[in-house]
């Protein structure tokens, strides 16, 4: 996810303006900014939730309050939600913070 992230972010600031990259929606000066600061922080908001689930299944399992396919299911269930959850929270805080 990082590294999609890095690459979308390089073709960005590689790509020329005024038509600008993917993320510049042909707006080099006010979109590119905003667009950059969103995909950085949704792809770093993302790793970090699944992380932290990660970390909190292998704690339910250490102590035997759930087995590998409830640890699985809630992983899962995770990385649907923060598909959708992250780049909305980073839209926010990136807006919010501009």
């Amino acid at each position: 996810m990082l590294a999609l992230a890095g690459t979308l972010i390089g073709i960005e600031l590689g790509s020329s303006c005024p038509s600008g990259g993917p993320l510049a929606l042909g707006d080099c000066a006010a979109i590119r900014p905003l667009g950059i600061g969103v995909v950085g922080l949704a792809a770093t908001l993302y790793v970090a939730g699944l992380s932290g689930v990660l970390a909190w299944t292998r704690g339910l399992q250490r102590r035997g309050s759930a087995d590998a396919r409830a640890a699985r299911d809630w992983y899962l269930l995770a990385a649907g939600i923060g598909l959708v959850i992250a780049p909305l929270l980073a839209f926010t805080l990136v807006s919010a913070l501009r």
